[in-house]
């Protein structure tokens, strides 16, 4: 529910109304009008509350029920577009922001020299995997805590933001056959700028809340991609999770899905059409992985471009100083020569749609 309070209402009229709110057993929190208007939003479980139970009381204007299942979410509750901000980098709005790096980060000299040149490009964010979650138990699963740290020595002499993926609640095998300190979730916490979700983890809701409330506090921003086979309504109800539990700052990545396609075409089907729709629907910012949604990097520029002129407002693409070396996903990972002409395009499509 959203309660509009007269224009006339006193600070002992929203006391009240407040009051009435929290006897109901549910949250609030104020919301910004474009109008001046003073909004309430209403949290939790509305479904046996009479707006009547409201309108009867002093200051109040109207009340309006939220009709989407993703309440904190949906342009009903906040009809402006969020600015999620990862320190002094502003996510969403008018700014374009690239997102790019390794599928995996592999070693020290592999990490240094895509971070120089992501860096080098303009570029503000650096992905890296450093725990992998792979479909055979024999693959590469990444560096682990170790590769957390050298993504922050990156960010510490490149003077980049880190994005990098939250795989679970459990504790990472060493190469030696222990186990690391801490959960993969409290290392990627500690380390990240920006956490990810990934698109397997999507609907783990037990950890989605886990996640929030660790960083309730910090307010870190999470990258929660789609799952492969997810609906949109599923996709925000995910992102749900996170608001409800505590962290607002929650960015909506599509990277492909499941269709009809065979792999040897593209690895998913790109869903830019979706784009515009959660533009419509949310107020978070969306992003678009074109890595992932063709799984081949001579589709990646294509795909980038569609996804911004379709409104994304960033895009996080892999990308690697040897790809047909690369110990995960070489064949989707883009050059710099590549990834230099995806970012300066770009630039020029969000300009134009920006009417610059």
């Amino acid at each position: 529910m959203i309660i509009h309070l007269t224009r006339d209402a006193t600070a002992k009229d929203k006391e009240d109304i407040l009051d009435r709110i929290q006897a109901a057993g549910l949250g609030y929190e104020d919301l910004h009008s474009t109008t001046g208007t003073v909004l309430i939003g209403v949290l939790g479980d509305t479904s046996t509350v009479e707006e009547g139970y409201f309108l009867e009381l002093s200051g109040v204007d109207k009340v309006i029920r939220i009709s989407r299942p993703y309440k904190l979410v949906s342009r009903e509750f906040s009809s402006a577009s969020k600015t999620v901000f990862a320190g002094d980098l502003a996510i969403g709005g008018d700014n374009l922001v690239v997102m790019a790096g390794p599928c995996a980060l592999e070693n020290e000299a592999q990490v240094e020299a895509i971070a120089r040149y992501v860096s080098g490009l303009g570029i503000a964010v650096m992905r890296g995997g450093a725990y992998k979650p792979r479909t055979s138990p024999y693959a590469f699963q990444g560096l682990g805590l170790g590769g957390l740290k050298l993504l922050a020595a990156m960010r510490e002499k490149y003077k980049l933001k880190i994005v990098t993926e939250a795989t679970g609640l459990h504790r990472h095998m060493t190469a030696g056959g222990g186990r690391e300190e801490k959960t993969v979730l409290e290392n990627v916490i500690e380390y990240a700028d920006i956490i990810q979700v990934g698109a397997r983890s999507m609907k783990a809701y037990g950890f989605l809340q886990e996640l929030a409330m660790l960083t309730k506090d910090s307010k870190k921003p999470i990258l929660l991609k789609r799952g492969e086979s997810s609906t949109i309504k599923d996709f925000l109800l995910a992102a749900e999770y996170l608001v409800a539990n505590g962290n607002p700052n929650v960015i909506l990545c599509l990277r492909g899905i499941r269709a009809f396609e065979e792999e040897k075409f593209q690895r998913y089907t790109a869903d830019i059409g979706a784009i515009p729709v959660l533009k419509k629907e949310s107020n978070l910012p969306v992003f678009f992985d074109p890595s992932h949604a063709t799984g081949y990097r001579t589709n990646v520029y294509h795909l980038s471009m569609a996804a911004v002129a379709a409104g994304a407002d960033g895009l996080i693409i892999e990308t690697h100083n040897d790809p047909a070396h690369a110990l995960c996903d070489g064949e989707q990972c883009v050059t710099e020569a590549q990834l230099k002409k995806i970012k300066i395009d770009a630039e020029k499509i969000r300009a134009l749609l920006l009417g610059r």
